[in-house]
């Protein structure tokens, strides 16, 4: 279960970054604004010190161990990008969100055809 969860969290940090590029060509509103939407959820809560609740939740299913299973450990270096500063990845968020939200000015919604 431990690392179904870890797999999910991994799928949502994907959605965030591969979803950008591709929420531009296709420039389809629903999804944009989903996107922006969940990168502003996540960066509110890094500016506010709330931790993820999928972490809270690998952390209360006991996900942080991961004796013995290569898959959850390397998922989990990954994930908690383990090698950078969290200072680092404060700011690569706060960059890539403001990224995220201004591409709003510089490439807007696509009008609805009615």
């Amino acid at each position: 279960m431990a690392e179904a969860l870890l797999v999910l969290h991994l799928l949502v940090v994907l959605f965030l970054v591969i979803g950008f590029p591709i929420a531009l060509i296709t420039n389809h509103t629903l999804f944009r604004c989903v996107h922006a939407a969940l990168l502003g959820g996540i960066t509110l809560l890094i500016l506010l010190g709330i931790p993820c609740p999928l972490t809270v939740w690998e952390e209360a299913w006991g996900s942080r161990s991961y004796e013995g299973s290569w898959l959850a450990v390397w998922l989990n270096r990954i994930l908690y990008l383990e090698w950078w500063d969290p200072e680092w990845v404060f700011w690569l968020d706060l960059g890539f969100a403001g990224l995220v939200f201004s591409s709003f000015i510089w490439r807007p919604l696509r009008k609805s055809r009615h």
